[in-house]
């Protein structure tokens, strides 16, 4: 139990298990100690072709089942190297035909009951990996996943962006309100039409980001790296004003902040 001023607590509830803080890869016990003995035994022990084969017949099963929509394809992913050594399934359609995109599906499956977590939807589909399902939710996703694509819906027109309120290309100074604490980012930002990118420079590293402008409304994503506890994604979404733009930031489990930026000094060059 931590007792103490609330910035401090919330900084430190970041930090622990289960977000993937610094606190993440410090703790250890003799609990920690007997699960990583139990883990490398396991591992020896499993029969990995075995195991391989029946994810993918997991894979197979669902990719059978969501194939009888018409225009929904499949196909299974084989792993390449030993990170996270599975199977996976790639779901996709036409959005405009189906009246959904894969973003869509993705916030419904996991807003509603059975709640299921998939890969990060795409406009035109979905992933789903196969290592941390159960026997008995092959069947569950698979209905389910049916059941939200053969929905009958208006066929989707995307919607047509408003001419950009400016030009964000050139550098931009972005202030961060934390849930605890507050750090200073730089973005510097290339503008072709609606399209955003660039370069996200935080306090310790430079990622690449994407966005768009649809008149006075910005969205700019970014994430740090794909390895498991050192992962964050950034989704900023906000208002341009002029030389300034302001909005909230979106990250996951991390919560969320608020931000502000404004045109560097030296021009849309600096």
């Amino acid at each position: 139990m931590i007792l103490g001023r609330k910035d401090l607590l919330q900084a430190a509830w970041l930090m622990g298990a289960p977000h993937h803080g610094h606190g993440r890869a410090m703790k250890i016990g003799k609990e920690e100690m007997v699960g990583l003995l139990a883990a490398v035994e396991m591992w020896m022990q499993r029969d990995h072709e075995k195991e391989d084969a029946m994810w993918t017949r997991w894979m197979r099963t669902i990719a059978d089942r969501v194939t009888k929509i018409e225009g929904v394809t499949a196909s299974i992913r084989q792993p390449r190297g030993l990170n996270n050594h599975s199977p996976g399934l790639s779901i996709n359609w036409d959005p405009a035909k189906l009246g959904i995109t894969g973003e869509e599906v993705s916030r419904i499956l996991w807003t509603t009951e059975p709640r299921i977590a998939l890969g990060a939807g795409g406009a035109s589909g979905i992933s789903i990996t196969a290592y941390m399902m159960m026997p008995e939710d092959v069947k569950v996703v698979a209905d389910r996943v049916y059941e939200v694509l053969s929905a009958k819906r208006p066929a989707w027109k995307p919607a047509t962006p408003q001419a950009p309120a400016g030009d964000l290309s050139g550098r931009w100074d972005v202030h961060i309100d934390f849930a605890a604490g507050s750090g200073d980012h730089i973005l510097h930002v290339t503008q072709r039409g609606n399209q955003l990118t660039g370069t996200h420079q935080g306090e310790f590293v430079a990622r690449d980001f994407s966005g768009t402008i649809a008149g006075d409304e910005v969205r700019i994503n970014s994430s740090i790296g794909e390895i498991h506890g050192a992962a964050m994604s950034y989704r900023f979404t906000g208002k341009l004003e002029g030389d300034r733009m302001a909005g909230t930031l979106d990250m996951g489990e991390y919560l969320g902040a608020k931000w502000t930026a404004t045109r560097h000094a030296f021009g849309r060059g600096g």
